[in-house]
């Protein structure tokens, strides 16, 4: 066991280092990423026989879940903060088991009173607004996950952070709240910071194999008005803050320019060791900033020194940092940002931001933009999905904010090329608001990092488990099973725990 939790453990990091051994570093102006086929989950569509009321917003939130029930098909979280439980929009999260097409098999709702979840939540807390999988952090196996709130803990709208420890079917097991006065937060939060608007894993930043998180605080008003933040919390076993990086205008080492009501912090998502300095970096959405026009939005790319803090950056946008979009006013690109599987062959993973208030098609129907990037950061290919491009056929409605959240799914339909979901929180299926998740199966190069077909030879052999042991060396451990050798089933062992990650 103790061997299988080393693998999920370090599996975040694998491919951004195994990049090193096979990237091609070839730049494109368009990348694959096209949709070649789409199922809309929500209550009149995919299977889904939950109950959605009135501004729900199913769909707010997303995150892959990787294999939680053991057969072979990616699962997922699905946030309705919105939803109407033991009190107005205290919300909820759905947890989808899925078919190889996107359509529901079965699911969980998890709320104050259903679900093994037995945290408080009041009127207006709006849990599920943010999801993240976390990996496994009490180390039992099944994978956890972190959801994110407006709760009024120590003041309004502080916002806080729960800590969701899963059974395998989907139930809560136990729960640990993170806010400005419970899981040893020691961090200042005041009024209207909205801590845990967003949510994204961090993976294990300091190697004591316990994942961590982080969360955007896009409220913050360090150096000016809603200029916001992120905070990277290193976790216990227990869930709870064993020590924390802020980064905002005036923490962390960020150089950045902020403005008054940027909400540096709309999103945030770990994106792998994009340099290959050894440290995974940083995606950071500010979807308020006003380059090129007002509230087109902006992602920041950070580097981290190991410590967490900023060592370097790069700014995306209208103007910046090799993205030719276009853009319009109010699109709130980096509303959503999420690291996705290599799509265009060159072994780095991808970048999926969302625009949720894009007009393509309509006003305010959303988009996603798929984005290769090089070791600066600099966009070096670009796709875009939405009611006009990128193969999707929706049907999208004005104002259904398609790109309001956006998740890696792995390879969900087996051709080993990444898949994603997309949610669109304002659609009207049964209801006003009710929202929607969208799963997309996208084209583009067969992802053989993620295939283990490490050295690129066609086959997944022994020599593939050699790279691995060599990127980790002998102290790593390569006897997984414990047979007293090195051999073809620990790579069997190594494959079949890629089935269980988040990603």
């Amino acid at each position: 066991m103790q061997a299988r939790l080393w693998i999920r453990h370090q599996w975040t990091y694998l491919c951004s280092a195994l990049a090193v051994l096979t990237s091609g570093g070839v730049a494109v102006a368009q990348i694959p990423g096209e949709v070649i086929a789409e199922q809309k989950i929500s209550e009149l569509h995919g299977g889904f026989e939950g109950t959605l009321n009135d501004f729900a917003q199913f769909g707010r939130g997303v995150a892959s879940l990787g294999d939680l029930d053991g057969d072979g098909i990616t699962d997922v979280a699905v946030g309705s903060p919105g939803l109407y439980a033991e009190a107005t929009e205290a919300g909820g999260v759905w947890i989808l088991f899925l078919y190889p097409d996107g359509c529901v098999k079965s699911s969980r709702k998890i709320t104050s009173s259903t679900g093994g979840f037995s945290g408080v939540l009041h009127a207006f807390d709006n849990f599920g607004t943010s999801i993240t999988c976390l990996g496994d952090v009490d180390g039992d196996g099944v994978q956890d996950i972190a959801v994110g709130t407006r709760a009024d803990d120590g003041g309004i709208n502080r916002g806080a952070v729960w800590i969701l420890f899963l059974h395998a079917d989907g139930t809560v097991k136990h729960q640990q709240k993170i806010s400005a006065i419970e899981g040893s937060f020691h961090g200042i939060l005041d009024d209207h910071d909205l801590f845990g608007a967003s949510v994204g894993a961090s993976g294990d930043v300091d190697d004591d194999g316990i994942p961590d998180l982080l969360v955007g605080s896009p409220g913050d008003d360090d150096g000016g008005t809603d200029r916001g933040a992120i905070w990277l919390l290193l976790l216990s076993e227990a869930g709870t803050v064993e020590s924390y990086q802020k980064i905002s205008s005036t923490a962390g080492g960020f150089t950045g320019n902020l403005d008054s009501a940027d909400g540096f912090g709309d999103s945030v998502a770990a994106i792998g060791d994009l340099d290959q300095d050894g440290v995974g970096d940083v995606a950071v959405g500010v979807q308020h900033d006003d380059d090129g026009g007002i509230n087109r939005g902006a992602v920041w790319i950070l580097f981290l020194h190991a410590d967490g803090a900023v060592k370097a950056h790069q700014k995306i946008s209208a103007t910046q940092g090799g993205f030719s979009g276009p853009l319009e006013e109010n699109d709130r690109f980096g509303a959503s940002v999420a690291r996705i599987w290599d799509l265009s062959g060159d072994d780095v993973s991808e970048l999926a931001v969302g625009a949720y208030l894009s007009d393509d098609g309509g006003d305010n129907r959303g988009a996603v933009w798929i984005l290769s990037l090089d070791e600066t950061g600099m966009v070096t290919g670009e796709q875009k999905i939405s009611s006009s491009t990128g193969g999707f056929d929706g049907p999208l409605d004005d104002f259904d904010q398609f790109g309001v959240d956006v998740a890696s799914l792995g390879d969900l339909n087996g051709d080993a090329i990444g898949d994603i979901i997309v949610g669109a929180s304002l659609d009207d299926d049964g209801v006003n608001d009710a929202g929607a998740a969208w799963v997309l199966l996208l084209d583009g190069e067969p992802d053989r990092c993620w295939l283990c077909d490490l050295n690129g030879n066609g086959e997944v052999d022994q020599s593939d488990l050699g790279i691995l042991l060599g990127w980790y060396g002998a102290g790593a451990g390569g006897d997984i099973d414990g047979d007293g050798d090195t051999d073809q089933s620990d790579l069997g062992m190594l494959l079949s725990a890629y089935g269980e990650v988040c990603q």
